[in-house]
C-alpha cells in the first residue's frame, strides 16, 4: 500500500461480462499492492460500476474504490448524487469517483457522444448535487480544451494522454493554467512485456481508442500530416462494441505503424524499464495514478506490474518533493486548443 505523500495507484477493472468479475479482480489487485480499483462503465459490457463499488469495499480490504469512468453520457446527475452519497455513508473514506464524457460507452450504446458544453453543465450539477457528499470526484480529460475546462469545474482531473512526459508535462501545466491547485491523476497504459511482439499483444485491444485521441487533437500531440493520417484510420476500424478485446479492430498495420500509435500511449518493457517510464511522468505532481485493466495479459503479470509503477512513482515523487520542479508547459507545445 502508499505510504504518505505517494501516489495512489488503482487498477481500472474493465472485464467483460464472463470474465473475471469486480470482486475477484479487486481481490487480484490487493494481492498486488495497489490501493484500489476503478470499475468501468458500460452497460453492455461490465457490471454496474456503482453497484460493484459497493461490493468490492465490503468484501476487500482495499483502500479506494469507486467508478472509473462514470459515464455522463448515460447517467443523469440526480441519480449519481444520490449513489455517491449511500456508497459514502456505507463506506466512508474509501469511495472516489472518476467521472467523463464516457465516449466508448455511449458509442458501445449507440449513442451520441455529448458536446463538451453538454457534458460540463452535467458534471456542474453533479457538483451542485455533491456538495455535501464526503466522495471525490475526478474528471477524466484527453484533449486540451476538455482538459482545460474540467479543471475549471473539479478540483482534481485524470489526464488520459499517453505515456510522452513532454506530453503529460503539457496537460498538466494546461490543468494548473485553469486550475494552479488541482490535483492530477494519470491514466496510464501499462504492462511487462519481454519483446516488441508482446508489447504491440498488450495494445491490441486498447489500440484504437488511443489512436482516436491522437486523431482529435494532432496539434496538441505533435502529430505530422501522416501521423495524423495514420491515427484516423486506426481510430476509425475501433469497434466500441468489442471494446477492450483483440477483436476491437478490424485495420491491418505494418509493424512500424502499429508500434507509432503504441509507443505514444503504453509503457513497456521490463520491471525497470517501465518503472522509469512513470519515474519520468511523476515530475508533474501525480495524486493518483490508474493502470488501464483492459491492457491484454495485465491481470497476469500486475504483482511485477504493480512493483515497477510503485517503484518509479516513489522514486520521482520523493526527489520532486525535495527539489520541486517547476510546471510550465514544454518549450515546444501548443497552447489550448
Amino acid at each position: 500500500m502508499t505510504a504518505a505523500n505517494d501516489p495512489l495507484v488503482l487498477l481500472n477493472a474493465a472485464r467483460p461480462w464472463g470474465e473475471a468479475g469486480p470482486v475477484e479482480v479487486a481481490r487480484v489487485a490487493s494481492k498486488a499492492g495497489l490501493d484500489g480499483v476503478g470499475l468501468a462503465d458500460s452497460p453492455l459490457l461490465f457490471a454496474d460500476p456503482l453497484m460493484s463499488t459497493d461490493r468490492v469495499l465490503a468484501e476487500t480490504d482495499l483502500s479506494v474504490a469507486g467508478p472509473c469512468v462514470l459515464s455522463l453520457g448515460l447517467r443523469e446527475p440526480r441519480s449519481v448524487a444520490g449513489a455517491l452519497r449511500t456508497l459514502a455513508d456505507r463506506h466512508a473514506g474509501r469511495v472516489v469517483c472518476f467521472v467523463g464524457r464516457g465516449e466508448s460507452s455511449v458509442r458501445n450504446a449507440g449513442l451520441p457522444v455529448p458536446s463538451l458544453r453538454d457534458h460540463l453543465a452535467s458534471v456542474q450539477r453533479l457538483v451542485e448535487l455533491t456538495t455535501d457528499v464526503a466522495v471525490p470526484v475526478v474528471g477524466a480529460a484527453s484533449g486540451p480544451r476538455t482538459i482545460a475546462r474540467t479543471s475549471e469545474a473539479l478540483p482534481a482531473v485524470m489526464l488520459d494522454v499517453g505515456v510522452d512526459p513532454r506530453t503529460v508535462a503539457h496537460a498538466a501545466a494546461i490543468a494548473r493554467q485553469a486550475r494552479p491547485d488541482v490535483d492530477i491523476w494519470l491514466f496510464v497504459r501499462a504492462a511487462i512485456t519481454g519483446d516488441d511482439a508482446q508489447a504491440a499483444a498488450a495494445a491490441a485491444p486498447v489500440l484504437g481508442s488511443c489512436a482516436a485521441r491522437l486523431a482529435a487533437a494532432p496539434e496538441f500531440y505533435g502529430l505530422s500530416e501522416e501521423q495524423h493520417a495514420l491515427a484516423v484510420r486506426v481510430a476509425a476500424a475501433h469497434d466500441y462494441r468489442r471494446h477492450g478485446t483483440r477483436e476491437a479492430s478490424s485495420v491491418e498495420l505494418s509493424s512500424a505503424e502499429e508500434a507509432e500509435v503504441r509507443s505514444r500511449f503504453l509503457a513497456s518493457g521490463t520491471a525497470n524499464e517501465v518503472a522509469a517510464a512513470f519515474a519520468a511522468l511523476a515530475p508533474v505532481g501525480v495524486a493518483g495514478v490508474v493502470l488501464a485493466g483492459a491492457v491484454s495479459g495485465v491481470m497476469d503479470g500486475l504483482p511485477d506490474l504493480a512493483g515497477a509503477v510503485r517503484a518509479g512513482l516513489t522514486a520521482a515523487n520523493r526527489d520532486r518533493l525535495a527539489s520541486p520542479v517547476s510546471d510550465g508547459v514544454a518549450p515546444n507545445s501548443g497552447g489550448v486548443v
